[in-house]
Order: C-alpha cells, then structure tokens, then sequence
C-alpha cells in the first residue's frame, strides 16, 4: 500500500517516481523533518497571530477614541447648560480683568439643571437685593459726638470754636 506523498515532506517520493526501497534517514534529517513539520503546522494553526493581535491594539484605541468623546462631549454639554442659566438669570460670564474667573464660573458649581437653576436664582436675588437698597452706610457723614473726650475740647478751645 503507497500513500500519496506529502508536498511539506521533503523525504517523501515525488508523484510518479518509484518508491526507493531502502532509504534510511539520519537522525539529523528525522529531526529537521520534524522541526520544519512542526513549524508548518504551527504557522497554520496561528499565521494570522500578528494580525489579531493589531486588531486587538487597534479595538483599544477605538474603545479609548470613544471614552473621550464621551467625556468631551459631557464636559460641553454641562458648560452649554452653565452658561445657559447664566444668561437667563443675568449672570456675568465675563472673567476678571486679571483673569479672574468669572461669576458663572465661581458661583453656578451644579451639575444638573435643578441646582443651576437654584444657585442662579439665589445669586440673582441677592443682586436684586442688593440694587433695591443701594450702597448705605448708617450715620455716615454725621460727626461723631462724644463729649468726654479731652482731646477734643482741648482742640476747641486752642482755636477757640465753643
């Protein structure tokens, strides 16, 4: 019984050729048919290795790609609704002349748009407060009284004022 020959075994008989019937293989060539046998099928069984494994880098840096633009896209979406409230309760989003922050920034620290909405409303009731009384400073421009003071009468008298 013949057996057809294999292509990736180098000592196995071409197609029509006669089977020589008493070739014998050294040790040194059973290994290297075996070491290269081995290597075939390992390189069947796990050829495309290198290239599941870049996909696999390529898969974390599309998951990390999308990571950040979610996160980008929540950092504008609570900066659009900050400034939002801000503009409908009057609130200045302008910073300082130094680089100071601005109100908005300083006072509307919330994030979500129930307590915006309370941290404008408060600040902009304060402002309202505020305008309503006008600056006041009670008695000023009045001269203050106090009639046991020495050093005052001795001045009155030295220019003579009583």
């Amino acid at each position: 019984m013949t057996t057809a020959p294999n292509p990736a075994d180098p000592g196995a008989p071409a197609g029509n050729e006669p089977e020589p019937q008493g070739k014998s293989f050294t040790q040194a060539d059973v290994d290297r048919i075996v070491r290269e046998r081995l290597a075939q099928q390992a390189k069947n069984q796990f050829g495309d290795y290198e290239d599941l494994k870049s996909k696999a880098g390529e898969t974390q840096t599309l998951e990390q790609r999308v990571a950040d633009m979610a996160t980008e896209m929540a950092t504008a979406k609570a900066d659009a609704l900050r400034s939002r409230v801000a503009a409908e309760f009057g609130i200045s989003a302008k910073k300082g002349p130094n680089g100071e922050p601005s109100d908005a920034d300083l006072f509307l620290t919330g994030s979500d748009e129930a307590t915006l909405t309370a941290q404008a409303e408060r600040l902009a009731g304060r402002e309202a407060e505020r305008k309503k009384q006008g600056n006041f400073a009670p008695k000023e421009g009045l001269t203050p009284s106090n009639p046991g003071d020495p050093l005052r009468d001795f001045t009155k008298k030295l220019f003579n004022k009583e």
